[in-house]
């Protein structure tokens, strides 16, 4: 399954310093499109060693209509990265990875919520499949509260697989 990451989830897992581990989770192709790339400048070099890695590809941007994404900027009033996200998620029929509260709203509302998740999801996840422990996942979260993540108030118990 694709997913395609939005800024927030990708500076948040960076921040935490779990992305390398995210990023193997296995049965997941994860994708960045080039107007996140731009927005995720303070993560540039972790992103450009994860493509080296081969753990993070391009979202092939081509399959994203230029007229639908001008009409969904002003119709869904988000950002230009969360707004592509969301655009090549459902060119792509793949999933989304964002933390932004009204990107989720719009995501829920035109691709549906099955095929939403975000950083706490994603942590969860590598906590299921043993890439990291519920207690590294937890502090990996409180870190990138500490470092400004809007994220969902979690305990250690919300990461127990």
């Amino acid at each position: 399954m694709i997913v395609v990451l939005d800024a927030s989830t990708l500076i948040n897992l960076d921040n935490g310093e779990v992305l390398a581990e995210v990023l193997s989770l296995p049965g997941r192709i994860f994708q960045i499109s080039p107007e996140v790339r731009r927005e995720s400048r303070t993560v540039v070099k972790a992103i450009k060693a994860a493509v080296e890695r081969g753990d993070l590809d391009w979202v092939d941007d081509t399959a994203i209509d230029a007229g639908e994404y001008e009409d969904a900027l002003a119709v869904w009033e988000l950002g230009p990265g969360e707004t592509e996200c969301i655009l090549a998620a459902k060119a792509l029929d793949c999933s989304v990875a964002c933390d932004d509260g009204a990107a989720r709203r719009v995501v829920e509302r035109e691709i549906g919520i099955a095929r939403m998740t975000g950083t706490v999801g994603l942590l969860r996840e590598a906590v299921v499949v043993g890439l990291l422990t519920a207690e590294e996942a937890f502090a990996a979260y409180e870190q990138m509260k500490r470092l400004g993540g809007f994220l969902p108030k979690k305990s250690l118990a919300d990461f127990q697989p």
